[in-house]
């Protein structure tokens, strides 16, 4: 349990420092001269825009615990690749795309979450072949270290 509660921290953490990144690059380029934690449609929807930061910032958190626990199943040892893979990106997906709609990121119409959708698989695909393809080039490495 103590394990979990300091992954949880962890995690949370890297997902507030990812957020707040992505959001002042966001602002920088749209040249905003107020920082906006989100879409400006977003902070709109608070009294004060100290409680957009809050609760991006907590949006931000789970987000990171998500990624973050979801990243573990490739450590069950039991499991083909394949199996990890699949349950790792129903993980992602099932905890991203609610927190995504809840952080304001796109309209919420059946188009923009297709969009979300083909660009979730895509970026998750990329990610997935570069790690697949530096653990496969890591093996080949062992391998041949230990052929000497």
């Amino acid at each position: 349990m103590k394990k979990y509660v300091k992954y949880s921290i962890g995690f949370s953490g890297i997902g507030v420092l990812i957020g707040l990144a992505i959001s002042l690059v966001f602002n920088y380029l749209n040249g905003s001269t107020t920082y906006y934690p989100s879409s400006p449609n977003f902070v709109n929807q608070f009294a004060r825009p100290l409680n957009s930061v809050t609760v991006s910032v907590v949006l931000w958190m789970l987000i990171g615990c998500v990624f973050g626990f979801g990243s573990l199943i490739f450590e069950l040892k039991n499991w083909s690749l394949l199996n990890k893979t699949i349950i790792n990106f129903c993980a992602y997906y099932a905890g991203f795309a609610p927190l995504a709609i809840l952080c304001g990121w796109f309209p919420l119409t059946w188009l923009n979450f297709a969009i979300f959708t083909l660009i979730f698989i895509v970026i998750y695909a990329i990610i997935w072949s570069l790690n697949w393809y530096s653990i496969k080039k890591e093996i080949r490495s062992i391998n041949q270290q230990i052929k000497k």
